[in-house]
C-alpha cells in the first residue's frame, strides 16, 4: 500500500560512513535514520565524535526551525560518553523549544553525579512554565531525599497551568523521600504558607502510616512461604476490619487494572462477575478473600479452560466462545481463536479464570482503596 503522489524515502546507510556524514544523517526526516546514526556514532571513538560533534553543530544555524533538536543531538552523544559540556547544556536548558528544555532537564538528572551545580539547576527547571519540562525536573530532584530538595518539588506545583503528570511525579517524589524530609515538616521548615503543599505532605505522611499497618497481613497472604489457614484467615478479616481507604483513588485503580475482565457502570468487558452491587452480594472479607485467593470461591462459567495445541502450546483462561470450527479463549490480556482441528488436549480447570498474584501488583494503600471502592458498590 504506497500514496502514489509521494516519492518513496531513499535508504540512508550508516555502514562504512564517516563520522562527519553520521552527523549529517542526524538531520533526516525518518527517526529510524536518525536512531541508527546515533547508535553507530556512539559505537565510535569518543574523541573523535564529540570534536566532530561540537564542530558539527556551530554550522547550524540557530534561526533554523530544527536547531534545538540538532543541539540535543549533539547533548545526547556527550551524555553517552559521559562528558557532558556544561555550556551546551545550560544553551539546551534555556532553548526555546520546550520539548528541548525538557530532554536537557532529563540529561541534567541523569548526569546530576557528574555536573557541578545540578540542583540549583533542577530548581530552576521545576519552575518552567511548560509542565513537560517542570515533570523531568520534578523527577530529577526525587533523586535528593532533603527538606530544600521537597520544598523544590513543591513549589512546581504552584506554577500555571497545572498539569496532572506534574502532581503525580511530585507525589511520587515526596513519598520516595519521606524520611528526607519528614523531621524538617513536623519543625516547620516546609510549607509554613503553603496550603496546598501541607495537604500533599499531610497525605504521603498518611499514605505511610496506613501501608506500614496493612503490610504485615499482606506479607502473610502473599509471602512465598505457605502460612496455616487459621493465621490466612486472620490476616483477611484484620484487613477487612480495616478503616481508611478512598473509594475514589479505588475507582480509579480498579479502572486501570480490572475491567479488562470485569464490568461496573457499564464500563469494563464480561469476562468475569458484574462488580455492580458487589458491596451487597459479598461480605467485606469475601471481597478480600476473593482479591488475595481467586480460587477460594469461583461460579461454574468463570472456571478456566485450558488448552494443549497439537504445536505443543497451552493457552490458559475464560472459555468465550466455541463453534465446530473454533475455540475462543480469553487469557486475561486478549482473545485467542484456536481452531479445532489443532487441539490435542482439553480440559476445565477447577480454578478462576481470574489471574493469580493481581493483589501484589498493588501497593499496600491501593489494595486498601480496592476494597473500599468494591465495598461502596451497594
Amino acid at each position: 500500500l504506497i500514496y502514489k503522489d509521494k516519492p518513496f524515502n531513499k535508504p540512508v546507510t550508516q555502514f562504512g560512513k564517516s563520522v562527519p556524514e553520521l552527523l549529517e544523517q542526524l538531520k533526516e526526516y525518518e527517526w529510524r535514520t536518525r536512531a541508527r546514526a546515533r547508535r553507530e556514532l556512539q559505537s565510535r571513538p569518543q574523541n573523535e565524535v564529540l570534536t566532530a560533534a561540537s564542530e558539527w553543530l556551530k554550522q547550524q544555524s540557530p534561526s533554523d526551525p530544527a536547531y534545538d533538536r540538532l543541539a540535543c543531538e549533539a547533548l545526547w552523544l556527550q551524555q553517552h560518553f559521559h562528558a557532558v559540556e556544561p555550556a551546551l547544556l545550560q544553551q539546551v536548558l534555556k532553548a526555546k523549544t520546550p520539548e528541548a528544555r525538557a530532554a536537557a532537564t532529563r540529561v541534567l538528572s541523569d548526569e546530576r553525579e557528574r555536573l557541578e551545580g545540578s540542583f540549583e539547576l533542577l530548581k530552576v527547571a521545576s519552575l518552567d512554565p511548560h509542565p513537560r519540562v517542570r515533570t523531568e525536573a520534578v523527577r530529577g530532584l526525587s533523586f535528593t531525599a532533603s527538606v530544600p530538595a521537597a520544598a523544590a518539588v513543591l513549589a512546581s506545583l504552584k506554577v500555571e497551568p497545572a498539569d496532572s503528570y506534574v502532581t503525580y511525579t511530585a507525589e511520587a517524589a515526596l513519598g520516595a523521600n519521606l524520611n528526607g524530609w519528614r523531621s524538617g515538616y513536623l519543625k516547620g521548615e516546609l510549607a509554613k504558607d503553603d496550603p496546598t503543599g501541607k495537604k500533599m505532605l499531610d497525605a504521603v505522611i498518611a499514605t505511610d502510616k496506613k501501608g506500614a499497618q496493612i503490610l504485615p497481613y499482606l506479607a502473610i497472604l502473599l509471602g512465598k512461604e505457605q502460612q496455616p489457614e487459621e493465621a490466612r484467615n486472620k490476616a483477611m478479616q484484620a484487613l477487612a476490619d480495616m478503616k481508611g481507604g478512598n473509594a475514589e483513588s479505588g475507582k480509579q485503580i480498579f479502572r486501570r487494572s480490572c475491567i479488562a475482565c470485569h464490568k461496573v457502570f457499564g464500563e469494563g468487558a464480561d469476562f468475569g462477575p458484574d462488580m455492580l452491587k458487589v458491596g451487597t452480594r459479598l461480605k467485606k472479607f469475601k471481597i478480600v478473600e476473593s482479591i488475595i485467593d481467586p480460587n477460594a470461591e469461583v461460579d461454574k462459567k468463570y472456571l478456566s479452560t485450558q488448552i494443549l495445541t497439537s504445536a505443543g502450546k497451552i493457552i490458559t483462561g475464560l472459555l468465550v466462545s466455541e463453534n465446530d470450527r473454533e475455540v475462543v479463549i480469553f487469557d486475561g490480556k486478549e482473545k485467542k481463536t484456536i481452531a479445532v482441528s489443532d487441539i490435542e488436549e482439553r480440559q476445565k480447570l477447577k480454578q478462576s479464570s481470574m489471574p493469580e498474584g493481581l493483589a501484589g501488583t498493588l501497593s499496600p494503600v491501593e489494595f486498601l482503596d480496592v476494597i473500599a471502592f468494591l465495598e461502596s458498590l451497594k
